[in-house]
């Protein structure tokens, strides 16, 4: 992610960074799993926090009754924070129930993971009822709203990301323009330790994850997907608008195909199915809808979301192994960060095969 010029910053001070990003998220290490719609379910979001790790149940179009069930099985199957994204932009009107759902089932003090800024009224309902406060943006005026918001984080996405994107700037940009309260997590092409001490060093206290938590044991993701991701580089990917039926309006950052590289956009026919919540319904091409385990049909033909982080993926591994590596792989960069900041050669990630 970061290639060169990273400030020389010491060991301690990287430390402290580290240190008050996981404060702000009130977890052990700073790393976010990202709120994936139809693959970030409760399985998932359990095992990243159980992780220490934040894990992140996606709401996405979920309806109330639906919200409540996934926010009470992720709650069951652990005793860690974990948070529940939504998408004010998506949701509509179904917000205010989602929000209420988090609310009246929450056992324990969570977190609201918004992509996108949220509406004043909900976040102060979150915040009324001891929650903590999330919120990812791509531009520095809109980070600004968010801490006006009260948010106790704000992701600053950038256009490395996989998925929707939320502005057209890079991580590094993004960071040089944010110098306020909160603490800032950065998203977009971090997979490994080693890349969250990059992003440390350049200014952030955090990371959220998306792509590399898509190849893990618990993704609901569709299983060719992964397989995708495995082999995938960052050459792969490419932002484009092909996939925005049911979320317009929005670049977004895929593995390529064929509806990605015609020459025109292809005709939006019916190419597969899917369940919803045990609701099948059908998949038109061009839908936002990503690959779950439960599609059929041409799978290759769906948005298929990838960040440039891919290529550092090679193989399935449960989320607990993953972020252990991942937790590795820092503490051993770290290591080899000397006290004036100046970095000596660092080992091969661990759990990375070349």
């Amino acid at each position: 992610m970061f290639v060169a010029d990273l400030p020389d910053v010491p060991a301690a001070r990287v430390t402290a960074a580290a240190e008050r990003g996981a404060r702000a998220l009130g977890v052990e290490f700073p790393l976010i799993q990202a709120g994936m719609g139809g693959i970030a379910g409760p399985a998932l979001a359990a095992a990243v926090s159980d992780s220490g790790a934040l894990g992140t149940v996606a709401l996405y179009k979920s309806n109330p009754e639906q919200s409540a069930a996934l926010v009470v099985d992720t709650a069951a199957r652990t005793r860690r924070t974990f948070a529940v994204n939504v998408i004010p932009e998506v949701a509509g009107r179904l917000l205010t129930d989602q929000v209420g759902a988090l609310l009246a089932n929450a056992d324990r003090p969570l977190l609201l993971n918004s992509y996108g800024l949220l509406p004043e009224p909900e976040a102060a309902r979150v915040l009324a009822a001891g929650h903590r406060l999330l919120i990812q943006v791509g531009t520095a005026a809109d980070a600004s709203v968010a801490a006006g918001l009260g948010a106790h984080g704000v992701v600053l996405q950038g256009i490395e990301a996989g998925g929707h994107h939320l502005g057209i700037l890079g991580i590094r940009e993004l960071l040089a323009q944010y110098d306020q309260e909160p603490a800032a997590f950065v998203a977009g092409a971090i997979a490994t330790g080693a890349d969250l001490l990059d992003a440390l060093r350049a200014g952030a206290s955090g990371a959220l994850c998306g792509t590399a938590f898509v190849v893990t044991a618990e993704s609901a993701a569709h299983p060719s997907y992964k397989a995708a991701l495995l082999q995938a580089g960052a050459e792969d990917t490419v932002v484009t608008d092909r996939f925005s039926i049911g979320w317009p309006g929005r670049p977004h950052r895929v593995l390529r195909s064929p509806v990605t590289d015609a020459p025109q956009p292809l005709p939006a026919t019916l190419i597969a199915w899917t369940s919803v919540m045990g609701e099948r319904r059908p998949v038109p091409r061009g839908s936002a809808a990503a690959p779950t385990e439960e599609a059929e049909g041409h799978v290759e033909q769906m948005a298929r979301y990838a960040g440039l982080g891919c290529a550092a993926l090679r193989t399935v591994r449960p989320a607990a192994a993953y972020v252990a590596g991942f937790r590795a792989e820092f503490t051993a960069a770290l290591a080899a960060l000397r006290e004036d900041g100046t970095a000596a050669a660092v080992p091969v990630p661990i759990g990375r095969p070349r």
